[in-house]
Order: structure tokens, then sequence, then C-alpha cells
């Protein structure tokens, strides 16, 4: 039977096509991790609402801590696209290593710092319970920090290659895994012992570990070991990681700013009160669901740009980044009408079956939030599809100085809302639906300008 996702030489040089063989895996990657998170928070709603309060700040704070790493050595992605589309299959192993082992001296580094993370969990104003769960929930997820970097990593070596169906199996697994051990650690079923919030952590953990195993497998299998030379040419290289760290810091450190500011900012939800946080945070899961999508029709036009760069080819990595920002708007219009028509639906998804006046008074919050958010995910979609073309074509310092300066004004903007005017939870959104629109439209002007015509990451 043939392959409908297989490349081929007939398929159109940056087209819609092309740009859809890559990205479906990717989106279908992308939204099972999604689905995975909003049925994780589902469960954690179900369980108590202290448990909802807690998770996704003490998510995002873990994940801002793990993502600067998780950037740096995911740009490993940009390096095999890029020797991939030269065919110098030997470079494009001996970048994939440098990623893998900056990804192990990461995790180590993770660890390290993870008793200030929860230092600062635990001097926020949060509800005493809730800072319990956050703690405990956050400790577990940076304690394998590590695990999320080299995955990211290898993921990379595939990706790169535009083979994004192979990334797709692998997460599906781990996401079914991570699903499974949701259900059974948070509630204690199937024998498991009942552990909370700390069993939707392990469940994660150990989602994430199996996932490495795969790519591991994979990777050294005998047909793809002998193409690559995989096993021969592992090893530290000196001019290659600095190559790695040279693009790749930014990279990490834009993508650690962006998520680092929204952290900060499910935090000072927090501080206005609990019901407030809970709303809050039941929107930005739902915000994932138009989010993880519009990141696989990204991250497939930053591979193809990768690719067509290293071919000397930038007007067919444009017409990519076109070409996602078109499919992305039609998939926006459709999440977006269900948003609105059936917003009743979508937030009783966090009520479980008996609504209690707590739950009902967060549910009765989030709905204009819900709202706002229909605004958000647009300024979203022109912020991912222009932001990582350029990072596609290497591009990372502006991305990164771009990223520093939204997040501070997210940052900033958030504090005096918030705790300076004391303004309320829909004040403080409409803050963050300008932030999403003021970075989208600096990569746009950014890509349009095309200096990033300008950089060779090989050199």
């Amino acid at each position: 039977m043939k392959n409908p996702l297989k490349i081929t030489e007939k398929d159109e040089q940056g087209s819609i096509k092309l740009l859809l063989k890559i990205a479906l895996p990717l989106i279908i990657t992308t939204s099972s991790q999604s689905i995975m998170q909003f049925v994780d928070r589902m469960f954690l709603a179900w369980y108590s609402p202290d448990a909802l309060a807690a998770c996704l700040p003490a998510g995002l704070m873990s994940f801002a801590l793990v993502s600067f790493f998780m950037g740096t050595c995911g740009y490993t992605s940009v390096f095999v696209a890029t020797y991939y589309g030269q065919k110098r299959y030997a470079r494009l192993s001996v970048a994939l290593w440098q990623g893998v082992i900056l990804g192990v001296i990461s995790g180590l580094i993770i660890l390290a710092l993870t008793p200030l993370g929860s230092y600062i969990i635990m001097s926020s104003n949060h509800d005493s319970a809730v800072k319990i769960l956050e703690s405990q929930y956050f400790t577990i997820l940076c304690a394998f920090g590590g695990f999320a970097v080299i995955n990211n990593a290898l993921a990379g070596f595939f990706t790169g290659q535009g083979k994004t169906a192979i990334t797709m199996v692998a997460n599906l697994v781990g996401n079914v895994i991570n699903l499974f051990l949701n259900y059974a650690l948070i509630f204690g079923k199937f024998g498991f012992p009942e552990m909370g919030i700390r069993g939707a952590a392990w469940a994660t953990v150990i989602g994430g570990f199996c996932v490495i195993l795969i790519f591991l497998t994979i990777i050294f299998s005998p047909k793809v070991n002998k193409k690559f030379k995989i096993g021969k040419l592992f090893g530290f290289n000196k001019t290659a990681s600095f190559r790695l760290i040279r693009y790749g810091i930014p990279n990490g450190f834009g993508f650690f700013m962006d998520i680092f500011s929204f952290s900060v900012f499910a935090f000072f939800t927090g501080n206005i009160d609990k019901i407030s946080l809970a709303a809050s945070n039941i929107v930005l899961t739902l915000q994932s669901i138009s989010f993880m999508p519009l990141l696989g029709l990204a991250i497939s036009g930053q591979i193809l740009m990768g690719q067509y760069v290293g071919k000397k080819q930038p007007e067919y990595g444009i017409k990519s980044a076109y070409n996602a920002l078109k499919l992305g708007a039609v998939y926006l219009t459709f999440i977006v009408s269900t948003f609105l028509l059936f917003s009743d639906f979508w937030l009783g998804l966090f009520a479980g079956a008996d609504v209690g006046e707590q739950m009902a008074a967060i549910i009765k919050q989030a709905k204009p939030l819900l709202y706002m958010l229909c605004v958000f995910v647009w300024g979203d979609l022109i912020f991912l599809c222009f932001g990582d073309a350029i990072r596609g074509a290497g591009d990372t310092k502006f991305h990164m100085k771009a990223m520093v300066f939204c997040s501070v004004l997210l940052l900033i903007g958030s504090y005096v809302i918030v705790d300076v005017l004391g303004l309320g939870i829909r004040v403080a959104w409409s803050w963050i639906v300008f932030y999403a629109w003021i970075s989208g439209l600096i990569m746009l002007w950014r890509f349009l300008s095309g200096r990033w015509r300008n950089i060779d990451i090989t050199k």
C-alpha cells in the first residue's frame, strides 16, 4: 500500500501538500499531547478543585525551568534539517549527539535548580493547601526534567529529515501510557495507590521515558545506524557543540522567556483569589487545544525553512511559512467557532458529574475569559508561523531579544494590574491578549524584513 505521507521528488517545492505531509504527523503528535494535558487536568478537577488550581501554575513553572534547555537542545532539528538538505549525513549524526550530550548535562542542572523552584512556590501568596500540591507536582516533574530535553534532541533527528511519522508514533505510545497511568495513579485504580496530583506527575515522567526508549531503538536499528554511522560518530565534538550552543542558547532563552512569562502570569492570577486562578487555569488548558495543532504547523514550516536554506532556496521556505499561516487560519476559524457557540460544553467538561458551589463559581468566572481566548489565539498564530520560520533560518538572536522585550512587558503589566492596582482577572487577561498580538506582529515584521537571509548556521 502506498504511503500517503512519503515525501517524493514529485512533491512541489514549498507546496501545501508537502507541508501537510510533514505537518500532519506533528499535528497528531502535538494534538495528542494537548488532549493528554486536557484529560490530565480534567481528572485532577474531578479529584479536587485544589489539585486543579495547583497543576497549571506548577506545571508551567516546571516547564519554564526545562524550556530553556529544551529550546537549546531541540535546535538540533534545524541543524539536522540543514545538513539533510545538503546531504551531509555525517555532520547530521554529529549534530544529533551534541544535542543528546547537552541534554544529559541539562538534566543534572535542572535537578540542581529544583529546590529553588520549590522555594519560590512556597513563598507565593497562594492558598496554603494549593502551595503544598504545587510543590509536589513541580518537584517530581523537575527531578526528571532531563527526560524531556533528551527527548527533544532525539526527536530532532527525525523531524529535521521530515520523517515526522516516526515522532508521531513514538509520542502516541508515550501519551497512551501517560494517560493510562494518570487515571490509575490519580484515583488509585487497577491496583495502583491513590496519589492524586503526585500520580499525574509520575505518569508524565514515565510516559516521557518510554518515548526516549522508542527513539533510541529506532536510531540504533541496523538500517539507520548504517546509513548515518550513528554508533561510529557518537561522542563530543567541540566545533559542532559550539555551533549548537551559539544558535541553540538564544533559541532556548527566547522559548524560556515565553514560557516563564506565562508561568508568572499564572502565579499572579493566584494572587487575585483561588476561584480566579482555577478559572484562568481552565481557559489556559483550552488554549492548548488551539495552540498544539498550530505548533505542529509552525514546526513543519521551520523544518522546511531549514532544509531550503540548506539548499540555497529560501523562497520556498517563505512559501511554506505562508502556507502554514493559511492552514492555521482555517483550523482556528473552526475551533474558535466551537468555543463561542458551545462554551458551556467546553467549560462543563471540568465540572464533573456533581457540580458543587465552588466549581460553579469557577465555571462562571471562566466564561468571559474563554471569549478573550478567541482573540488571543489569532495573535498566537502569527507569532508561531513567522517566529518559527525565522528560527528555522537561524535568526535565533532576534527571536530571543523580541521575546525578552515582550515577556518583560507581560510581567510588568501583570504585576501592576494584579498587585499594584488590585484589578480583576478580566483586566489581567486583556493584557495577555495584547501580549500575544504584539509578539506576533514583531515576528511578522522581522520575517518581512528579510534580514534572516544573511545567516548561515553551518559556518
